[in-house]
Formats: structure tokens, sequence, C-alpha cells
């Protein structure tokens, strides 16, 4: 997680298009990929506010509160928010307000996603969503939950049983 750093995505851009065009299990499974090579724009909420420095680069105090707010549907669903470029993060500030912002992995909005509070709640968060006022691509969370599941599976198989690499001499 980088603060007020720009990224760009012309891979996962272009497979969601493909997917768009044709839902085939061929573009699904570039789409995928894509997705968990992609970083994302995601605005915050940082308190205290970030302060400009000598430099003139926006700086967050050490132990301040960060949260990152939701989309809310007309139906009440909440969704965390990723922006492949920011291009598209314009979009929202065009109909918000403009907040700063971080770059997230999808492991970063994964975790967003199915890390428990203090209560043992899960996020209210049903996923996240991907360029809302572009492609609106959801990325449910029972998705990411299975994209995760099967990184750890590929990894502890790739390592053997207690934590052994699968390599024989």
């Amino acid at each position: 997680m980088e603060f007020n750093k720009t990224v760009s995505n012309p891979m996962l851009v272009g497979a969601i298009q493909l997917l768009k065009e044709e839902d085939s299990p061929e573009h699904r499974n570039m789409f995928v990929i894509e997705l968990q090579k992609a970083s994302y724009i995601a605005p915050a909420l940082v308190d205290p506010e970030p302060v400009e420095s000598a430099d003139g680069k926006r700086t967050i105090a050490p132990g301040s509160k960060i949260q990152f707010p939701m989309l809310t549907s007309s139906v009440g669903k909440q969704f965390f928010m990723g922006f492949t470029d920011v291009a598209e993060y314009r979009k929202w500030v065009e109909k918000n307000k403009e907040l700063p912002f971080f770059a997230l992995r999808f492991e970063d909005l994964a975790a967003m996603l199915l890390q428990k509070d203090a209560l043992g709640k899960q996020s209210p968060a049903l996923g996240f969503v991907i360029n809302p006022y572009g492609e609106n691509i959801i990325v449910p969370k029972m998705i990411a939950a299975g994209i995760m599941a099967a990184r750890l599976d590929k990894q502890k198989n790739a390592t053997g049983p207690a934590g052994q690499s699968g390599k024989q001499d």
C-alpha cells in the first residue's frame, strides 16, 4: 500500500474489454490473472489530513487513521473501490470530494473484504468494484476469497509438508 502513488493498468483494462465482448473461459482466466497483477487507486479518509512537506509532497503523520470509503448501490449494497488509473479516479472525483489515495494490490483489497474487526465481524462490503464510473466490474467477496485460497493452496503445495521445498535432491 503506497500513499499518493498513481497507477496504470492497460493489460487489466484490455482483459476487461475482452471479457465484456466475449465471456469465455479464456477471457475470464486472463481477467483473473491481470486482476491479481494490477495495482488500484483507492480513495481514503485520512485523519489527520495529510500535509504538504517543504518539498511539495503530501505526507501522512505517523499513527494517522486511514479508512477506505465504500460505494453504496441504489439498493444499499456496499463495495470498496479500485480504479485502474488516474483518469478513472477523476470520474469518481467529479461526483465526490477529492480524497487522498493509495495504490493497493489485489491482496490489500481482499484483506479489507475478509478481515474481521475486534468483535469478529467481517466487513459489510460485498466485494470491490473496478472503475465504478467506467467498466463497473464487481469482484464479489466470495471470488476474492476463492482466489486467495487458491493462492495459499498453490504456495502450500509448492513448499510441501512442514514448509519443506518440493524439490528432491
